[in-house]
């Protein structure tokens, strides 16, 4: 079982997940607790709770165990945690496999208008549709799915229904909501036998693509945003407590051997008297410039949100948005809760003219506006791409300038390093003239950058 458990914590590490030696030996303390003939679930729920200890892990602790254990029927209808499989019998009946009677599309429908997700889940753990002909496939498989449960079904009911004025616009939304988690449940299924179809390493490259901390700002799905966000925050508050690297003088402390000794020379050397120092917080301005396009702006919302999150680090914060012109948006951040900010953020007006990011135009615009206001307490971040949608390739006199009044000037692109010469991106000249340009794909890299910092 030991075994198991380093090898578990192998494909955890592979995969982007923080598990340390004190999380092995919860685990391991826990398995010596419990015995080693403990049942599938009872082991998934021990490796969540001490290994992953994350909102968003169960379902990699599941993930693992199924790998490892092989299918079990009591773990599997616990998954979503909604019924366990004789609930699901007695509101669907017997014989509603996929040999049998065939989804009862009437049921489904009334479950659907009701917002009744129970139970569709009922319905669908009773059908027990099987991925086998298209396992390969992802998309075929969900409309296989789609088809086989009723889905399409029903949601040609529900549009036909509008259509005749049968459903008002609550209801007709409240179907639409339910359809959506209908769906989701049946991508869960897909996944869950996937996973039992799959070899060590396919699993890692699935779990990658579920772990917040290595998902691509640009790439998330709507049901990662949370679990990334909540990520972002930890690792917000985890920098908003670290102390600055600058250190003074103190009563208690660490000794500065190189202060003392100077020190005592002062004195001949009698008396020698330690000198004690402490770090002191160091608070510089910070100034922010996003971008705001479309492609980009995701990633500027993520960025966003960590650093009004590590905001008691900083003395004071403005915050600049563009696409192709600039517009300072410090007073909208400090009028309301950022949350709320953040949210309200894209109804301001100025920064959009064309709808199409010109950066070397912006640059100018800053530079012309605020480089006298720029200080060696300055820290200036730039967030986006680089790419400049055709315009003539410029602004990178405005940049060196800008990196010459500040304290630092850093740029995190969401780009890979290997996408910042390609087609219109001029991320390469930019780069020359930046105290640090960072790729920063997702929330793992931008640790990294901040660790390096």
């Amino acid at each position: 079982m030991e075994y198991l458990l380093l090898d578990m914590t192998r494909l955890l590490r592979r995969a982007g997940v923080q598990v340390g030696t004190q999380e092995i030996e919860d685990c391991l303390h826990g398995l010596n607790h419990l015995g080693t003939n403990l049942g599938k679930y009872t082991f998934c729920q021990l490796v969540n709770t001490t290994m992953i200890k994350t909102s968003w892990g169960a379902e990699f602790a599941f993930w693992l165990t199924e790998l490892y254990y092989g299918p079990d029927p009591e773990l599997s209808n616990d998954h979503l945690q909604l019924l366990s499989h004789r609930q699901a019998t007695e509101i669907t009946g017997e014989g509603l496999g996929s040999g049998g009677r065939g989804a009862p599309v009437e049921l489904l429908a009334e479950a659907v208008l009701k917002k009744n997700i129970a139970l569709i889940y009922a319905v669908l753990q009773g059908l027990n549709i099987t991925l086998e002909p298209h396992w390969e496939d992802e998309e075929r498989a969900l409309e296989f799915f789609r088809e086989r449960s009723g889905w399409e079904e029903v949601r040609r009911r529900v549009a036909e229904s509008q259509r005749r004025g049968e459903l008002g616009e609550e209801e007709y939304a409240q179907a639409q909501e339910a359809l959506s988690e209908w769906n989701r449940l049946l991508q869960d299924q897909i996944e869950l036998q996937m996973i039992q179809n799959m070899s060590g390493q396919v699993l890692l490259e699935e779990l990658k693509k579920h772990n917040p901390r290595t998902v691509e700002f640009l790439a998330g799905e709507e049901r990662q945003i949370e679990p990334m966000f909540q990520e972002i925050q930890k690792l917000g508050r985890r920098l908003a407590v670290r102390p600055g690297r600058r250190r003074r003088v103190a009563a208690k402390g660490t000794i500065a051997l190189n202060m003392t000794v100077r020190r005592a020379l002062q004195t001949g050397g009698i008396p020698l008297a330690p000198v004690r120092v402490r770090r002191k917080p160091a608070k510089p301005d910070l100034w922010l410039l996003c971008d705001m396009s479309n492609s980009v702006s995701p990633f500027s919302y993520f960025m966003l949100l960590f650093v009004y999150a590590t905001q008691s680090r900083y003395d004071h914060i403005r915050t600049f948005l563009f696409v192709d012109a600039l517009l300072e948006a410090t007073e909208h951040f400090q009028g309301q809760d950022w949350s709320d900010a953040l949210h309200s953020m894209k109804r301001l007006k100025g920064f959009n003219l064309t709808g199409y990011s010109h950066y070397g135009k912006v640059l100018q615009q800053f530079a012309a506006e605020h480089l006298s206001q720029l200080s060696r307490k300055t820290t200036v971040i730039i967030l986006g791409d680089g790419k400049n949608n055709g315009y003539k390739p410029e602004g990178y006199e405005a940049l060196a300038q800008i990196k010459e009044s500040a304290a630092a000037l850093y740029w995190l692109n969401p780009l890979s390093r290997n996408l910042w010469g390609a087609a219109d991106c001029l991320m390469k000249k930019y780069e020359e003239n930046c105290t640090r340009a960072w790729s920063c794909c997702n929330i793992q890299q931008l640790e990294q950058f901040l660790l390096s910092l």
